[in-house]
């Protein structure tokens, strides 16, 4: 809801493009290019609009995901990528790509700066961190029991509660390595906290991300607005 900060999630075409491009010994460009350019054909089918497994009472403003480029500009500029894997590091072609991507999202939402949420980026910060050294990370962290609860009813992920207490533990712990790291990069909020106090919490976060206060406008700009529940 804030007027330079555009969202965009769920964007997970990233880090299986890491998965290509960067895991492992360095594959053959000519293969690699296609299963870049497959992977992103599936991924780009509907756009704008994503297909997603949100449970029926779960709103989000924007809808469960919020993507505004297309698939023909998607492909296009996955062409572009696979064209150039040839002449040039992996990279620089994917960071054009998210670049590009991101800010044709941008363009269409009329705002100057994107935000990308992606729960599973915090398992892989230090290849992000490669692609975009200037990168700043909030990383959100909820109550691992409530975690627990969620993530039991889901199709993915751990299906009983020692299971999902140890996943908890290693994505949050591999969060705060990140943190230990590379403390100017990153800013801790708990979940809880951005709940029962979104205006100083959400102040927090936009002095730090060096943005003008104005927090109080954006809550009330939220709930003026209302909430739309997604059904796509």
């Amino acid at each position: 809801m804030h007027p330079r900060l555009s969202p965009i999630y769920e964007t997970d075409f990233v880090i299986e493009l890491c998965r290509i491009l960067f895991a492992g010994q360095p594959a053959d460009r000519e293969a690699a290019g296609r299963e870049v350019n497959a992977y992103m054909d599936a991924w780009s089918a509907l756009l704008p609009q994503r297909p997603h497994n949100k449970r029926e009472h779960e709103h989000y403003h924007h809808g469960a995901h919020y993507i505004l480029f297309d698939r023909t500009f998607a492909m296009r500029q996955t062409a572009a990528l696979v064209e150039g894997l040839g002449e040039a590091q992996p990279a620089a072609g994917l960071r054009a790509l998210i670049e590009t991507l991101y800010a044709e999202h941008c363009r269409l939402d009329g705002k100057p700066r994107w935000v990308n949420k992606t729960p599973a980026y915090v398992s892989m910060l230090p290849t992000l961190r490669a692609l975009f050294p200037e990168l700043k990370f909030i990383h959100c962290v909820r109550d691992g029991r409530d975690v627990a609860r969620s993530v039991l009813t889901r199709p993915w992920g751990p299906d009983n509660v020692p299971a999902a207490a140890h996943w908890w533990r290693k994505i949050v712990e591999e969060g705060l390595e990140f943190q230990r790291q590379y403390p100017e990069q990153c800013l801790q909020v708990r979940y809880e906290d951005v709940v029962a106090e979104p205006v100083e919490s959400l102040e927090r976060m936009l002095r730090w991300l060096g943005e003008e206060p104005g927090a109080a406008e954006v809550v009330e700009r939220y709930l003026t607005g209302g909430v739309r529940l997604d059904r796509s």
